[in-house]
């Protein structure tokens, strides 16, 4: 078997963790693909080097990304296009999407005799038109419409399946998957979705209004966004935290269930709620 490690490049103890999961599978005969940038830092006889995440990832069987949220969203994007399965290591301050800590390493024996369970998390198809152009990517999060650098709201239009609904005036709109329902939407006021849900989730960011509230729409929706005509300011389109795009008063977002999803490997059976409660608690102290 071959399994892609991918630490957090900017967090030392991601690489320390890496090593160590490295000496743990080393005696199950697996091989290892490591971006070549921890090439200094990550190390190990079975050890081979990929220019990048997307190639270490796409010579593997699976993937084991050691980090916070951002660094297991990220590469379980290149897993899921790829049909790798991954595992996270949490090594960030919440890690709502890792399945293990640190300290629960030996259960990655679980990987060889085949005792744990994947699951499959929806992802969202995003299509942003902006300056006469069009980029097709893929969120596991969200994708966020917003405000630029100016202090002021935004107006923006909803359709559903090509459908006005509804005009907010706010800082911005949030689409998100039930797993990014912990994440920014959750900051902004939305509802915790169990993450084996399929549905598409709308939050307003600071709304002008005491009746905006979250809206959830079923998983064959199509949902557009619109800079509305009476919008002056820079629109920004933000998927996952990473991509960003600038669209004009012309431009638009369509966000709907991707064909692909990203499937996580469980080698315990926490609780969801169990985990969120214990996560927001880390955090709250």
């Amino acid at each position: 078997m071959k399994i892609a490690i991918i630490p957090n490049s900017i967090k030392y103890e991601a690489a320390d963790h890496a090593n160590e999961i490295i000496g743990f599978l080393s005696s199950f005969d697996c091989e290892f693909s490591v971006p070549e940038e921890f090439s200094q830092t990550v190390a190990g006889d079975s050890v081979e080097y990929f220019p990048n995440n997307f190639e270490a990832v796409r010579n593997s069987d699976l993937v084991i990304a050691i980090g916070g949220d951002g660094t297991i969203i990220h590469n379980a994007k290149h897993a899921a296009v790829l049909g790798k399965p991954i595992l996270g290591v949490n090594c960030g301050r919440v890690g709502f999407v890792a399945n293990l800590e640190p300290s629960e390493l030996s259960l990655l024996a679980k990987i060889f005799d085949k005792s744990y369970s994947v699951d499959d998390r929806m992802m969202l198809e995003v299509t942003v038109n902006y300056n006469g152009g069009t980029q097709v990517l893929y969120a596991l999060n969200d994708v966020t419409v917003s405000k630029g650098s100016v202090s002021r709201m935004v107006e923006l239009d909803v359709s559903l399946n090509g459908e006005f609904i509804n005009s907010y005036r706010a800082d911005g709109l949030i689409a998100s998957t039930p797993t990014g329902s912990t994440a920014y939407a959750l900051s902004a006021g939305g509802p915790v979705i169990e993450p084996h849900m399929k549905c598409i989730l709308l939050t307003p960011i600071c709304p002008h209004s005491l009746f905006s509230r979250s809206v959830l729409f079923s998983d064959d929706s199509v949902v557009s966004i619109f800079p509305n005509e009476k919008c002056g300011e820079e629109i920004f389109v933000t998927v996952d935290g990473i991509n960003s795009y600038r669209i004009g008063k012309n431009g638009s977002v369509e966000v709907r269930k991707a064909l692909l999803t990203a499937d996580f490997i469980k080698l315990n059976n926490k609780n969801f709620y169990r985990i969120l409660n214990d996560k927001l608690n880390e955090r709250r102290n």
